[in-house]
């Protein structure tokens, strides 16, 4: 499932006072690093929500295991 966050946005911010440009090999590295941070981001989250998801089913397996035995 492809979404916007499958390729890096494009900035540009309108600044052509002068300043110098980043040279070629830090853009992509920038990139490269706010990509590697948005992942583990979302691989954090993915995890609270799996361990959060055990938990849930972990209560149900005890509840019902109360009512088999008749607690």
């Amino acid at each position: 499932m492809a979404s916007s966050r499958d390729s890096a946005p494009s900035f540009d911010s309108g600044d052509r006072s002068g300043s110098p440009s980043p040279s070629p090999r830090q853009t992509p590295s920038t990139i490269y690093q706010i990509q590697i941070a948005l992942l583990r981001s979302q691989v954090a989250t993915l995890e609270t929500a799996l361990e959060q998801e055990r938990e849930h089913r972990q209560a149900v397996v005890d509840r019902y295991e109360r009512l088999i035995d008749g607690n």
